[in-house]
C-alpha cells in the first residue's frame, strides 16, 4: 500500500474511533440519566434488575424502529441497519452503566466489540430479509396486475421485522449482560 493511500485509512480509521468514543460518551450520560430515575422510583433495585428494564426499554425502541423502517421497504433497510446498530450500542452501553462498567477508550470499545462479535454472524442480512421479500414480492404482484395484493405485503413484513428488531435486542441484551454483569440465562 502506497504511503498516501496508508495515511488516508489511518486518518479515517481514526476519525471513526473518534466518532465510537463519542457516542460512547453521550450513550453513557443518557443511560445515567435513565439509571437515576428508575433508581428514584424504585431505590432498592439491583443491578440486574436495572440491567434487564433498560433492554426491555430498548427493545420496545427497536420494535418502533423496525416497524417504521419496515414500512419503507427496500428503501428503509439501510436506515434499519443504522438505526438498529445504534439501538445494539445503546442498549449495551445501558447495561455496561447498570453494572458500573467503564466504558472509556480503547478497552470499552474493544468491549462493545466483542459483545457484538459474540452475538452476530450473518444475522443483519436475516433480519432485513423480509422487508425486501416485501418490496420484491410487491414489484411483481404490480408487474402481475395485483395491485392491491402488491400493496399489502410490505404491511405483512412490518410484524415480522418488529419480532426480528426484537429478538436481536434480546439477544444483544442478554450478551451484555453475561459479559458485564456475568449474568446466566438459562434456557
Amino acid at each position: 500500500m502506497s504511503r498516501g493511500i496508508r495515511s488516508v485509512f489511518q486518518d479515517s480509521q481514526g476519525l471513526a474511533r473518534r466518532r465510537l468514543r463519542d457516542l460512547i460518551a453521550q450513550e453513557r450520560e443518557r443511560a445515567q440519566l435513565h439509571i437515576d430515575i428508575v433508581k428514584r422510583s424504585e431505590p432498592g433495585i439491583s443491578q440486574d434488575r436495572l440491567a434487564r428494564l433498560l433492554l426491555e426499554r430498548w427493545t420496545k425502541v427497536a420494535k418502533v424502529e423496525g416497524g417504521l423502517t419496515g414500512m419503507l421497504g427496500l428503501v428503509g433497510v439501510p436506515l434499519n441497519l443504522m438505526l438498529f446498530a445504534y439501538c445494539q450500542l445503546a442498549v449495551m452501553v445501558s447495561i455496561a452503566e447498570a453494572y458500573g462498567i467503564e466504558l472509556r477508550g480503547h478497552s470499552g470499545e474493544e468491549a462493545l466489540v466483542d459483545v457484538l462479535g459474540r452475538v452476530h454472524g450473518i444475522e443483519d442480512v436475516i433480519r432485513s430479509s423480509p422487508r425486501v421479500l416485501g418490496v420484491l414480492a410487491r414489484s411483481l404482484a404490480l408487474r402481475h396486475g395485483l395491485g392491491v395484493f402488491g400493496r399489502v405485503i410490505p404491511l405483512l413484513a412490518v410484524p415480522v421485522s418488529v419480532h426480528l428488531n426484537a429478538r436481536e435486542m434480546e439477544k444483544v441484551g442478554h450478551a451484555a449482560m453475561r459479559h458485564f454483569g456475568n449474568v446466566i440465562f438459562l434456557a
